[in-house]
């Protein structure tokens, strides 16, 4: 609630030092004067000083809190991706993953003399999601789609919109948005394409469409379960009850 409310206060108090310089400016204007004074001089540029340093006082400010989302409701995946690396408390398992991880090493040098390997690819992202390499998975499955081109189809963005959404550790970015903006409108009877937009609404915090898309979702019990409690878990950890009876 604090950011809204300075942002408000930002913009209410630009427009009132925009207003104040103009005044003074018109003032000056009235006066039939070819020459101002001294005195006169300095009281417009101190206006005008006092307007440019709270502009850049207050962008300084957006990213001296690190929320430029408050203009941009969104988040870049690379921010998110660091956010929740940075949150994990990575566990290895070095005896279970040994052999895993020996294949991701060789499939790894295997694609640096084959960067065309569709399949190659498409393996590395299976195997990068199981080790909990999330970002490189996301990387391997833009790769696929690059390789793949025209021939992509509604499974490969699916891949790739589940992988910025694990990569982001459950958030929406602002790169998985122009994914999603490029497809729904081919795919826009499918239901894992509302399951992802709700979640862009949630992102945005559109809540009442993310609750209307949700309750569709439900009415037609086309979307796996796993999916639709996630949506429902996220709206109501928000204090957003979505299945109460009127």
């Amino acid at each position: 609630m604090y950011f809204p409310i300075l942002l408000f206060v930002i913009i209410l108090t630009s427009l009132f030092l925009s207003f104040r310089y103009l005044i003074s400016i018109m003032r000056v204007a009235n006066k039939s004067q070819k020459n101002l004074s001294f005195s006169e001089t300095i009281i417009n540029k101190r206006f005008l000083i006092s307007l440019i340093c709270f502009i850049f006082l207050t962008v300084l400010l957006y990213f001296g809190l690190g929320r430029p989302d408050l203009l941009q409701p969104q988040l870049q995946q690379k921010k998110l991706e660091l956010q929740y690396i940075q949150s994990l408390q990575a566990k290895k398992d070095v005896d279970r993953n040994a052999e895993l991880l020996s294949l991701y090493k060789k499939l790894k040098m295997t694609l640096v003399k084959r960067p065309n390997d569709i399949r190659g690819y498409s393996l590395l992202v299976k195997t990068c999601l199981t080790l909990n390499k999330y970002s490189e998975a996301r990387l391997a499955q833009e790769k696929v789609l690059s390789l793949k081109n025209k021939s992509s189809n509604l499974d490969d963005y699916i891949l790739l919109l589940d992988t910025y959404f694990i990569a982001a550790g459950g958030r929406f970015s602002i790169e998985a948005s122009k994914i999603l903006n490029k497809i729904k409108n081919k795919y826009a009877l499918n239901e894992i394409i509302h399951f992802f937009r709700a979640l862009e609404h949630i992102e945005r915090k559109e809540y009442p469409s993310a609750i209307n898309v949700y309750k569709k979702l439900k009415i037609n019990n086309t979307l796996k379960k796993e999916k639709l409690i996630l949506l429902k878990n996220k709206l109501e950890n928000l204090g957003i009850p979505v299945d109460q009876k009127n």
